[in-house]
């Protein structure tokens, strides 16, 4: 069998251009931006459905103290510090025994400028929840608490500077 000769490199310019015969292994610049896209919509989703207590100390674990803001309701020009449930009873029909609503009344606690505190009550969740959640603020966490049965305390910054001790339950 006769030997074929090699040839060289420099023989053969063509050898010097890599041929790829698979697709190419790049995505596009259009398929970046849709990865892109749906990892930020992913991130947002995450951030949302998150434990915020969670996420804040994940991040300042890694990244370093970074502030951590939370919102108040405010009812009246007074911001809402606490509240609890006075009646919940629910309204059966006679006939037929059937729970046809409910009766429910609410207490809540309004703080003033100065700190004072005023009780206020409130019939219906619906009127609550309006109550609750119709005019909001953020204002700066600048500590927390544990008790001994897992329940936090955050020390928040109002907006006129004065700090107060408020139950997680009643922020955001």
């Amino acid at each position: 069998m006769p030997k074929q000769k090699k040839q060289k490199q420099e023989d053969n310019p063509e050898s010097e251009i890599p041929v790829s015969i698979e697709p190419n292994p790049h995505p596009s610049v259009a398929e970046l931006f849709k990865k892109v896209e749906q990892l930020e919509k992913d991130n947002a989703m995450l951030k949302a459905v998150a434990d915020k207590g969670r996420v804040f100390n994940y991040e300042n674990k890694t990244t370093g103290k970074k502030a951590m803001f939370v919102s108040l309701s405010v009812y009246d020009g007074r911001i809402i510090v606490g509240w609890r449930t006075l009646k919940d009873t629910l309204v059966k029909n006679p006939t037929t025994g059937l729970t046809v609503g409910e009766e429910q009344e609410y207490e809540l606690l309004l703080m003033d400028g100065e700190g004072g505190i005023k009780k206020m009550t409130v019939n219906g969740y619906p009127r609550f929840s309006e109550v609750r959640y119709a005019e909001r603020i953020q204002v700066k966490v600048v500590g927390r608490k544990e008790d001994e049965n897992g329940n936090f305390t955050y020390t928040v910054q109002l907006p006129d500077g004065r700090e107060i001790d408020l139950e997680s339950r009643f922020l955001n």
